[in-house]
């Protein structure tokens, strides 16, 4: 990560949490034809029905556990990121952070040169790097002996773009190694930064020091290659490629890989023929490796496809006479990919008379047939394939395409009641066979199956809900809502089943009976948020915008109390949106203007009159209003997040920046930069 980068600040953006499929927690729209709900039918998508973090520590315990943490492991950057982040949650900025290994870093003793390296790896998340090179120079001298400080200093240069700097502090740091597995990675450290300052001796020398560590690591010898075909210096990976082919001879396991490597990289660089002699000599050495093979062959492919020339490669195939798997799939896709699907069938067939099990090549082929109109084979394949994978229903269901299309219907519908006692009361594969009963017009058969289906898996109300919604189609409301009631029995606790039950009346446009269902379960559970919100959402559809905003009134102090900052400004967008429909929202300015202005003051009124003022277009207004709450609050980060969308549209490109009255410096690149909550740096662009 780059110094540019390192002040880079994670938003919280909240936590969803995917379970099974259960009793408790699933999608009363169904699984399986869902539907977008409507923009206001109040469907609860957040968790607030308990006070969030309310057992977890406190940031000033996270803080003390981070600093532990971080001292015991100056050199991690985990640990430092969790410790600056909780000092931006707690204060706004991390200066209480630099302060406090200031102090530690100035006290003699054991801890001083972790609280150095720790309080130089925080000087460059300030992007500081004078005073980190300065703190990590006064590391090094209280330990000269320990590699850990050159290299930190050596990842601080090759962030700020310091290549000589870096490979510097890297050389002391590989001085000073003992361990052979640590003078690795410091050695391909140095190798890569010699090949981005594209100095290619450099790089191999230090390629040549790797490899003396251990020369029996054939992996290691063809790094050099690898990494100059990464950089795309073809003709050098050729040369670097070349000898690890030669240390490879004699054990075929690793020269078949080095010599499909060299024909990759001498066809990048048009040395067709070398490529293909390579690559021939790696098919002669990878044996019966069927994996291998298949990459060296596509290879090929890509070199004659390269030369416009693939007619050749299938007359070199063809000639071959070939009976491997391997050979024959590739010529059946390449007679494929030039058109001649006659021969590409050929190839596919025999291909599988050697290993039937080849599903993905009788997909090929039935799906030519198809192409070419052979319903006949096709549907003869299908059946080969079938009792080749007879637990596949996506197989059973193209094939009844194929029946019904040549006019077979009753074989179709043998196929897919076979499927269905297959099954073994998988609740998927019946919830599909019920889908394609019903597609196909066998209603009845369809109904049958969804009744099944919500008898024996009384675990999952996903499938109470598909046969309610299966009734409600047929226009049969009294038995689908009979059905809907199941729910009440098969999901607990009863508040969260009325709850579901309501969710399922909204999403068929049963809003009466949605209202009763979700003020029942407000009987019984009055704290429950999420179906308050659902209410909401609901008498907001019906056009009852005063008791919604009484209700989004009431969520949004719950919210807040419990630090559901997502929740409470969901619930102020509502209201304010609500005001504007009742033309009401420019006499609520002067009433939350006034509150705004009591002590002590509350920055949630000062959000919702920024939102007001934001809705209502008055962005000076808005911009003003939310200065003063990010300075009673500085890790807001909405707020935060507000006053920039407040500049942008106010169209100020050099904004200055917000940290506690400093200025921050302009982007050279003109880029959108953002550090949230420690400062607030916006620049836009011109």
């Amino acid at each position: 990560m780059s110094l540019r980068h390192l002040v880079a600040v994670v938003l919280p953006l909240g936590v969803a949490v995917a379970t099974s499929a259960s009793a408790q927690d699933f999608d009363p729209r169904g699984r399986h034809r869902p539907r977008p709900a409507p923009a206001s039918s109040g469907r609860a998508t957040s968790s607030a029905s308990s006070p969030a973090g309310r057992n977890s520590p406190s940031s000033d315990q996270l803080i003390d556990r981070y600093t532990r943490i971080v001292l015991s492991l100056p050199e991690s950057s985990g640990p430092l990121e969790k410790l600056a982040q909780e000092y931006r949650r707690r204060d706004g900025s991390v200066a209480a952070l630099v302060s406090d290994f200031e102090g530690r870093a100035a006290q003699p003793g054991n801890a001083q040169c972790a609280a150095l390296v720790a309080l130089a790896s925080i000087y460059a998340i300030e992007r500081r790097p004078r005073d980190a090179e300065a703190a990590y120079g006064k590391a090094l001298a209280l330990r000269p002996r320990d590699p850990t400080v050159p290299l930190a200093l050596a990842r601080l240069h090759r962030d700020a773009g310091d290549l000589t700097g870096a490979r510097a502090s890297y050389e002391t740091a590989l001085g000073l190694q003992t361990l052979p597995a640590d003078k690795r990675q410091t050695l391909r450290a140095l190798m890569t930064l010699a090949l981005d300052e594209m100095d290619w001796d450099l790089a191999a020398r230090f390629h040549a020091q790797l490899m003396a560590l251990d020369p029996t690591d054939l992996f290691a010898r063809g790094e050099l290659g690898r990494e100059l075909v990464n950089r795309g210096e073809f003709e050098r990976a050729v040369g670097a490629l070349e000898g690890v082919v030669k240390a490879a001879q004699g054990d075929n396991r690793a020269l078949a890989p080095a010599l499909k490597e060299l024909g990759r990289a001498q066809a990048k660089c048009h040395q067709w023929d070398k490529a293909v002699a390579s690559l021939h000599r790696a098919l002669a050495a990878a044996g019966d490796q069927p994996a291998l093979r298949a990459e060296i062959y596509e290879i090929v492919a890509d070199v004659y496809r390269a030369q416009q020339d693939l007619p050749s490669l299938l007359r070199e195939l063809a000639d071959e006479h070939p009976s491997d798997v391997t050979r024959l799939a590739l010529l059946g896709r390449l007679y494929e990919e030039t058109g001649d699907s006659g021969h590409a069938i050929d190839a596919y067939r025999r291909a599988l008379a050697s290993d039937p099990r080849q599903i993905d090549l009788r997909v090929h082929m039935v799906r030519l047939l198809q192409a070419r109109g052979d319903l006949d084979q096709a549907i003869a394949e299908y059946a080969r394939l079938l009792r080749a994978a007879p637990n596949r229903p996506e197989f059973v269901f193209e094939a009844c395409e194929a029946l019904l299309e040549r006019g077979d219907r009753a074989r179709a519908l043998r196929l897919v009641t076979e499927l269905e006692a297959r099954s073994g009361g998988d609740g998927e594969i019946l919830s599909r066979v019920a889908d394609y009963y019903s597609r196909i017009g066998e209603s009845a058969q369809s109904l049958r199956v969804l009744r099944h289906l919500a008898d024996i898996d009384n675990g999952d109300p996903g499938h109470v809900v598909d046969l309610g919604d299966r009734y409600f189609h047929d226009n049969n409301i009294p038995l689908a809502v009979q059905t809907w009631k199941r729910l009440l029995g098969v999901v607990q606790p009863r508040a969260k089943a009325l709850a579901v039950l309501g969710d399922v009346y909204v999403e068929h446009d049963m809003g009466a009976e949605a209202l009763a269902a979700y003020k029942e379960a407000l009987a019984i559970d009055p704290n429950a948020l999420t179906v308050k919100k659902a209410l909401a959402g609901l008498l907001e559809r019906n056009h009852d915008y005063v008791s919604a905003v009484d209700l989004y009134e009431e969520i949004a102090k719950k919210a807040t109390e419990s630090a559901n900052r997502a929740l409470a400004r969901e619930c102020r967008t509502r209201i304010v949106s609500l005001w504007g429909l009742e033309h009401v929202l420019e006499r609520q300015l002067p009433g939350l203007a006034r509150a705004f202005e009591r002590v002590p003051v509350d920055p949630e009124v000062g959000r919702m009159l920024a939102e007001a003022e934001i809705h209502l277009g008055r962005l000076s207004q808005a911009e003003e209003t939310l200065r003063r709450v990010v300075a009673l609050e500085p890790g807001d980060t909405d707020s935060y997040l507000a006053l920039e969308r407040v500049l942008v549209q106010q169209r100020k490109q050099a904004c200055q920046g917000i940290e506690q009255g400093g200025v921050e410096d302009l982007d050279r690149e003109g880029s959108i930069a953002l550090v949230l909550p420690q400062r607030c740096h916006f620049d836009f662009g011109r």
